[in-house]
């Protein structure tokens, strides 16, 4: 069975596919995320949020403007609606639930929340599908984390952050097992600190290889990419060294 604490352990970092293969295909599709378990990635990292009618569906934006080209939020359509959009080369907009099923024993699974609401019916769908060491459930928002781990202490959690702060100590408090910086904010000193918190870290979103090496060299965990080859590829000089 595949467990995130084992990708998340693989040297020398492991590779995730931002919204799936989203360099190559429309991001957060069944078609993005089948290109990236094909490129050999890792894990794939995509959104939930919820329809109008409580359905937990794969898409990053509050509204549906820049990735369907549809005016409105996700939230003011119902599920059906929401299926009817093409959000590129005829794909539709992914249930969380067909995706957890495309994804399931093949590759690990970042589930970014972006929204409390969304928080328990993904967990809820993830503990049915048996799929809880497979997921880790990842968000800016602290409260969709206390959320999940108030419902369920089995649940991997993951801090994501893009502003420096006091990150690390209050993810290890959540009882996060990793945390998602920008790589920017990344640091030797910081990334030590992170390890010897007990903390995983996968730094985003990084395409090119000169920075990619660069952050790779001061220990992270993982490389979130909208590109796995390019970063795969990195890993294979690595292993060769």
């Amino acid at each position: 069975m595949l467990d995130v604490q084992g990708i998340l352990s693989r040297k020398p970092f492991s590779v995730v596919a931002h919204r799936g293969a989203s360099g190559y295909e429309p991001e957060n599709t069944l078609r993005a995320f089948r290109r990236a378990i094909d490129m050999g990635a890792d894990m794939i990292e995509a959104d939930v949020r919820l329809s109008k009618d409580g359905i937990p569906v794969v898409i990053h934006d509050e509204s549906l403007d820049r990735t369907i080209g549809v005016h409105g939020f996700v939230r003011d359509y119902t599920v059906d609606e929401l299926r009817g959009l093409d959000t590129g080369l005829g794909e539709k907009i992914p249930l969380l639930s067909e995706t957890l099923e495309l994804v399931r024993d093949r590759i690990g699974f970042i589930l970014e929340v972006k929204e409390v609401e969304a928080s328990l019916p993904s967990l809820e769908m993830v503990e049915e599908m048996g799929m809880m060491k497979q997921v880790l459930f990842a968000s800016f928002h602290v409260d969709v984390l206390k959320t999940i781990t108030s419902s369920s202490r089995k649940a991997y959690l993951c801090l994501i952050y893009s502003k420096p702060g006091g990150q690390l100590l209050e993810a290890r408090g959540l009882g996060c097992i990793a945390v998602a910086p920008h790589y920017r904010l990344l640091s030797e000193k910081s990334v030590g600190l992170a390890h010897r918190l007990g903390l995983k870290i996968n730094a985003w979103t990084i395409d090119d290889v000169e920075t990619a090496s660069r952050i790779a060299e001061i220990g992270v965990d993982a490389i979130t990419t909208n590109k796995p080859d390019i970063i795969l590829s990195l890993r294979e000089l690595y292993i060769s060294r």
